[in-house]
């Protein structure tokens, strides 16, 4: 794999990524796999042959694998580097042709570091699953040290459509605290082996796509090149985090 990083400002960096498609190939195989259960014009279900389905899903299967490496060689490419990235992860220039060398941009905020509290020894008070999620958060906020570049609030209001909001506000204070509260959630699962991975991502896109009425495919491209695959997969690991939090205090 070769990789290219560059400081690109505003806290930002910009990894070039180049993987060898034997590297890919066994994406390739499986997803491959799941289309060729699908069914194809004049054969029965599952029963195509392989280069019928490559040919008829050619694009669909290139672009699911892009997605699903992209992520997961945007991770390797930083852990090579010893980079820890925080916020959205955006991918472009994504290039992908079967048994080509896989090639992709990845934009990204480093993790600024920062010290965790003992959340050993926190004690939970409340009963409902929702507010001791509530009271766990307040008490990381509370006790966290940890200054949040300007860049990752920016990029969770633009995800709520409001790019125009200035620091000091009420809008961005709670970006602010929200932004705050994952990086700590990350810190905290990256410590503790906590994961979640790129099933479990692909799970929750196709209920999203299934609820607006749209391909999950559709959906994921949009969400590779904005940097959303990587926060919807950081929300849903905050989940478990939290969960695993409530957990420790239980004990």
């Amino acid at each position: 794999m070769k990789i290219t990083i560059r400081d690109i400002g505003d806290n930002r960096r910009e990894a070039c990524v180049e993987v060898e498609w034997e590297r890919v190939e066994a994406d390739y195989e499986d997803i491959l796999g799941e289309y060729m259960k699908l069914p194809v014009p004049g054969f029965r279900p599952g029963k195509a042959p392989r280069a019928r389905v490559e040919s008829q899903f050619k694009q669909e299967i290139l672009d699911d694998v892009g997605v699903r490496c992209a992520r997961r060689f945007s991770r390797l490419a930083m852990e090579d580097e010893g980079i820890t990235a925080t916020g959205p992860i955006a991918v472009t220039d994504l290039v992908i042709e079967h048994g080509e060398p896989f090639r992709f941009t990845a934009e990204f905020t480093e993790l600024p570091d920062f010290d965790l509290p003992d959340y050993s020894v926190f004690v939970l008070t409340e009963e409902s699953d929702d507010s001791m999620r509530d009271e766990i958060s307040e008490w990381l906020l509370e006790k966290t040290t940890l200054d949040v570049p300007d860049e990752l609030v920016r990029q969770e209001l633009s995800f709520d459509g409001m790019d125009e909001v200035q620091p000091g506000g009420e809008e961005w204070t709670a970006a602010l605290k929200r932004v705050k509260l994952l990086l700590i959630l990350d810190r905290i699962a990256k410590r503790d082996g906590i994961e979640a991975d790129d099933k479990d991502v692909e799970q929750r896109i196709d209920q999203i796509a299934s609820a607006h009425e749209t391909k999950p495919q559709l959906l994921k491209q949009q969400l590779l090149r904005n940097g959303g695959m990587s926060r919807l997969s950081r929300f849903i690991l905050a989940e478990r985090t939290l969960d695993y939090l409530i957990d420790i205090s239980r004990k």
